[in-house]
């Protein structure tokens, strides 16, 4: 099984704001769409179920609105840290 996040997208939120998507696929296709924060809350899922010695670190939330060039650095993040989750889940 092989997690990646190839792209982003930005999306409206009910209120007229707007947010950046991960599209995960899993084995090159498109699986969902997700939200940082609840990337973040698998992770404290996560983090609950394993312990936080298990779990690998997760890229840290930003107060300000991400440049394009920091969302491509949370994308990658993001996507190392899927893949080191099934590595932590398969061990």
């Amino acid at each position: 099984m092989h997690f990646s996040i190839p792209e982003t997208e930005v999306r409206s939120g009910e209120n007229g704001s707007t947010y950046v998507a991960y599209n995960i696929h899993v084995n090159g296709v498109l699986h969902c769409r997700v939200r940082y924060s609840q990337l973040l809350g698998l992770h404290e899922q996560i983090k609950k179920e394993y312990g936080s010695n298990v779990v690998p670190a997760f890229p840290p939330k930003k107060i300000f609105t991400l440049t394009p060039a920091e969302v491509e650095q949370r994308r990658e993040q993001l996507e190392k840290y899927m893949q080191a989750v099934l590595w932590v889940w398969i061990l």
